[in-house]
């Protein structure tokens, strides 16, 4: 294996690396925007008469005309989702306009003159927020109230598109999460949904502070594939691993052999209860025949029967001629490092342009990442070398090789806890004053007790809620910067056990099998 003669290779990694940590470059404009660092500051000031909202965020202000946004979930007496709420037409989304205050040379106030608006359609977003108080919307800017033509419109700075996802941060109480890990991930992967802080008036009831995000889906700037050819086969293609939710999803080999994450046989082996599945998202619905899903599902397939062959287990199975290893490498690093239990179960995204590799990416909803799910994690484990495709890759040499040389070059850099704490400590002070206002409407939600089950985070047996819900804002922020210290440092001594899944005892004994 060639990384078994990599020693002196790493080592120059390693030092570049060092070197590039002290160069580390996040005010490129031809790069990243990190907002926290080049958009107007808390403390730039406002000569206004401090009656109504100030504010130096961007401010996003919502008139639906006092009708309800759909998209709330439906319980049943067992509180199981059994669907959501529609329009009064039965519509999954209704119209609104939406007003945009973002001039970077002043505060933003409700009464500004906008400068930007547009018609948009809107619903609530999300699986698990959509039970939170504190709501998270799709929104798609349209031409009229009909919305039948899509509008294109640059919001806050951010490339021209009309799908938009408004996250509210409520399980996450530090309100940074998404905002700082999809920038960290840009940095590291390459493309990431852009995102920027904003604050929210909904039907004249200011809301707090969001994340305005660039949803994923094919885009010149956003998943740049080459286009659909109308009644071609091939095709280049954009998927989704997560709960099929009533779509409808491939029946790839990993699917039909029960290999994907939360996929259960039922007592009759004949029956089985799937909670995940591969949706296509691109190309778009309307184009998706059975020929172009076919050719898709076999692309998949065909690379899954070659990562779970004894060919790979051998050695003899060339999967760099298939899949981009660097997106899978840093992807991994990075879903390792948050602790994602989504990885290979949820919110995983794969593409694949006719000209190229199968990639995996980008990432996605980073709200419950470094222990901020609904249950806790131990900082001392290594999760997900044994999820989906990981399984596979891991009982590579070569492959396992690249991640622990990539992971010592981001320790150096994105991944350093110097990096890491500063990016925090700044962009907290850049919400400054805007923290306290959200506090305002949602800090109740500091008391566990206010909460039901599906709104806070669940005690492990011997806990309380309070040791697993934090009491403000500044203990939100400690205890994730805590436990990404704490996972950095379990890591930096273990991760080399990696190497346990490649090693020969267990590999050959596999193939043998």
């Amino acid at each position: 294996m060639k990384y078994r003669i990599a020693g002196i290779a790493a080592m120059v990694l390693v030092l570049l690396a060092v070197f590039l940590a002290d160069n580390v470059d996040t005010e490129n404009p031809e790069k990243r925007v990190h907002q926290h660092l080049t958009a107007r500051q808390p403390d730039a000031g406002c000569d206004c008469d401090g009656t109504t909202l100030c504010t130096h965020l961007p401010l996003l202000v919502i008139d639906t005309g006092g009708v309800v946004i759909p998209g709330e979930p439906i319980l049943n007496d067992q509180s199981e989702t059994i669907g959501y709420t529609t329009a009064a037409d039965g519509n999954t989304m209704i119209s609104a306009t939406l007003s945009v205050m973002s001039n970077e040379e002043q505060n933003h106030h409700p009464t500004d003159t906008p400068d930007m608006e547009s018609n948009i359609m809107i619903r609530v977003r999300g699986n698990s927020s959509r039970h939170f108080n504190k709501k998270s919307y799709r929104v798609k800017l349209v031409e009229d109230t009909e919305g039948l033509v899509n509008r294109d419109l640059p919001l806050l700075g951010m490339s021209k598109e009309n799908d938009w996802a408004l996250h509210g941060p409520f399980l996450d109480k530090t309100l940074i999460r998404n905002y700082m890990w999809m920038n960290i991930s840009a940095e590291i992967m390459g493309y990431a949904p852009e995102v920027r802080f904003c604050e929210v008036i909904l039907n004249g009831e200011y809301q707090g502070v969001y994340v305005l995000m660039e949803t994923i889906k094919e885009d010149d700037y956003r998943v740049n594939l080459s286009d659909y050819e109308e009644g071609s086969d091939q095709t280049s293609y954009l998927v989704l691993l997560d709960d099929p939710d009533g779509n409808r999803i491939l029946n790839n080999y990993t699917q039909y052999t029960y290999e994907m994450e939360f996929s259960t046989k039922e007592d009759d082996p004949k029956q089985v209860t799937s909670y995940t599945g591969i949706q296509v998202l691109y190309p778009q619905e309307e184009y998706q025949s059975q020929g172009v899903l076919d050719y898709i599902q076999r692309d998949i397939s065909r690379i899954e029967r070659g990562l779970y062959s004894s060919d790979m287990v051998s050695g003899q199975y060339d999967y760099e001629k298939e899949i981009d290893v660097d997106s899978f490498v840093d992807y991994y690093v990075l879903q390792e490092f948050l602790l994602n239990n989504d990885v290979f179960s949820r919110s995983t995204y794969f593409y694949r342009d006719v000209r190229g590799k199968l990639t995996v990416g980008p990432v996605w909803d980073y709200n419950n990442m470094l222990d901020n799910y609904i249950r806790t994690f131990a900082s001392g484990r290594l999760y997900l070398a044994n999820r989906g495709w990981y399984g596979a890759l891991m009982k590579d040499e070569d492959f396992v090789e690249r991640v622990l040389n990539r992971y010592q070059e981001l320790r150096q850099t994105y991944l350093s806890d110097e990096y890491l704490t500063n990016y925090m400590e700044e962009t907290i002070a850049y919400l400054g004053p805007a923290i306290a206002r959200n506090d305002a409407v949602w800090g109740f939600s500091y008391d566990a007790a206010n909460l039901t089950s599906l709104q806070r985070r669940r005690p492990e047996e011997g806990q309380t809620l309070e040791e697993v819900n934090p009491s403000s804002h500044a203990q939100a922020v400690e205890w994730m910067e805590g436990f990404m210290l704490r996972r950095s440092a379990w890591l930096d001594e273990n991760i080399e056990s990696l190497r346990q899944y490649c090693h020969q005892s267990k590999t050959a004994t596999q193939w043998v099998e």
